[in-house]
């Protein structure tokens, strides 16, 4: 099932996806690794403002890129 629903030009799929994944930095185009690439960058976003610091102000992406 395909959960994006685009129609601009930023809604292109990658290739060999069969239309379920959009083009990604990553050049993923299996759905499964597509999610548990999703799954990974959400633990460690969780991580970062629930465990090490909860910050106070707007999250950006230099925060999200702690290592």
């Amino acid at each position: 099932m395909n959960r994006y629903r685009v129609s601009n030009s930023e809604g292109k799929f990658a290739d060999g996806s069969d239309g379920e994944v959009l083009v990604n930095k990553l050049n993923l185009s299996d759905p499964d690794d597509i999610n548990d690439a999703e799954l990974v960058l959400l633990e460690k976003l969780y991580q970062i403002i629930f465990e090490e610091q909860f910050p106070t102000e707007q999250i950006t992406i230099t925060m999200l890129r702690h290592d």
